[in-house]
């Protein structure tokens, strides 16, 4: 591995966290938060901007990297840019445990929204900004946003952007990966610019907006307010929040072959027929099951189904906005609301979760197996998005989920030490590690991550970031430093 390659690239996109960072010390000046916000982000970019150059000093004569340098370089810069941007909220003294700290703002990078703040709205502007910011930019990729605003990075630099893209595979819409990289962000902005706009006319002022519209971009779930987005109690915007998530939730690829007008095709896309056909069978099924609760509480059905859609796309996007308390709706939306954090957006997307086309995959290939017991001497090919699904393609889905699985398994019994029930420490897991954000029982909508000791943070907070990068990097970095403690006691 190329340590020099590795340093100068780590140190390039400190210098691009340095310029993030200004973002919310911009923020500070216009709301006048007082010195104590402004000194504590003017030092995450003075540290940013020292680390940065110190590491990017030298530039190397061939910067070439493989698909093991990409794996271990994607976990690297998470990690930096994660204790790094949870500095200024600990010197702000909003979150004064560096842990809480850290765990918010891997929520953020990684689009999770779990949140350990049990006041919300006696956060400041800066670091609400901060912290839906990071959704903005962990939702398409850290480094897919470093690829379209810095050059020289060269053509392996694709193994950096394999290792972050979410999905079962990976496909470039242009020839040139940093045009790859600058067109999806175009992409993605402008939806996010049309989101902020729609949100302003349904009825937030500005700031709320841009906040809102950055959560649901990133398909994240960090608000301003406590209630969510049940503060505003507002149709209009629970119409333009319930769609919107589902709009991010899918694959970026379609968007740019419709602007291509070569969209006809790409919109037969069978990922995508799974998943609406998801949404509304979920909508449908949970709207039935609350009625009878509504109409005791004196509500009608439509308000049970603007709930029930509000919460399936949330669910299923990963974003984790809340509408109602869900956690007072019976078991059957629970095992729902449980099913649809595993089965998240579609490949390509800024939704967490194990992904649509990989559930899609994984239930046919059960199907298949069945129907092989009855017709053993039949061939019955596994087929995806009207082609067959090769036998090598079929075993790393397997393996992907076998991992998940055990990973999952392990997260769950350190999480079981601090005295959490099963049930509701299964769906903190399965929260965290699909990126979604609020869970059930103490870590409901109206709850918070904030009474877990500091072991059960950590763990939620790897957690988070294997997720979000679909484990193999992290296991990838921890593979090499592993190595690199045990190269000492060699000899």
């Amino acid at each position: 591995m190329n340590y020099k390659v590795h340093a100068y690239i780590l140190g390039r996109l400190l210098e691009v966290e340095a310029a993030l960072l200004a973002a919310p010390l911009l923020v500070a000046f216009i709301f006048q938060e007082g010195r104590l916000v402004y000194r504590s982000y003017c030092l995450g970019i003075a540290l940013a901007l020292v680390l940065g150059k110190l590491l990017a000093y030298k530039k190397p004569e061939d910067i070439k990297l493989y698909t093991r340098d990409g794996l271990v370089l994607a976990a690297l810069i998470w990690w930096v840019y994660s204790l790094l941007g949870a500095l200024p909220l600990t010197l702000t003294g909003e979150l004064p445990n560096y842990i809480d700290a850290l765990f918010q703002i891997i929520s953020g990078f990684t689009t999770t929204g779990a949140s350990v703040i049990p006041d919300v709205e006696a956060i400041s502007h800066a670091s609400h900004f901060w912290l839906a910011f990071s959704h903005l930019v962990g939702g398409m990729g850290v480094l897919v946003f470093a690829m379209a605003v810095l050059s020289g990075l060269g053509p392996s630099s694709v193994n950096l952007m394999k290792a972050e893209v979410p999905g079962p595979s990976f496909g470039k819409i242009n020839s040139r990966l940093s045009d790859t990289a600058r067109r999806l962000y175009l992409i993605y902005l402008s939806m996010t610019g049309v989101l902020a706009l729609a949100l302003i006319l349904a009825g937030m002022n500005f700031f709320d907006a841009l906040i809102h519209s950055f959560s649901i971009a990133g398909t994240g779930g960090i608000s301003d307010y406590s209630l969510s987005i049940a503060h505003f109690d507002s149709l209009a915007i629970d119409l333009v929040c319930s769609f919107g998530m589902l709009i991010f939730a899918v694959n970026f690829n379609i968007y740019h072959y419709l602007l291509l007008s070569k969209g006809k095709e790409r919109i037969k896309s069978e990922e995508l027929r799974w998943f609406f056909s998801i949404v509304v069978t979920a909508t449908l099924l949970m709207s039935i099951n609350i009625l009878p609760q509504y109409i005791n509480q004196g509500q009608n059905y439509g308000r049970a189904l603007r709930d029930a859609f509000f919460a399936t796309s949330s669910i299923i996007s990963t974003t984790g906005f809340v509408t109602a308390d869900f956690n007072s709706w019976p078991l059957f939306s629970h095992l729902i609301l449980l099913g649809l954090m595993f089965v998240g957006g579609c490949a390509g997307s800024t939704a967490g979760g194990l992904k649509v086309s990989r559930v899609g995959m994984l239930v046919k290939s059960a199907f298949q197996g069945a129907r092989s017991a009855f017709e053993p001497k039949r061939a019955l090919p596994l087929r995806w998005e009207y082609q067959a699904v090769d036998q090598e393609e079929s075993h790393k889905i397997m393996q992907y989920f076998i991992i998940y699985v055990l990973i999952f398994s392990v997260c769950l019994a350190i999480l079981s030490l601090d005295q959490v029930n099963y049930g509701e420490a299964f769906s903190a897991v399965a929260s965290c590690f699909n990126n979604v954000g609020p869970a059930f029982g103490q870590f409901g909508p109206r709850f918070s991550y904030a009474h877990l000791t500091n072991l059960s943070k950590i763990t939620l907070s790897v957690a988070m970031i294997a997720g979000r990068l679909e484990i193999y990097p992290l296991l990838m970095l921890g593979h090499v430093l592993y190595k690199l403690a045990k190269q000492p006691l060699k000899g």
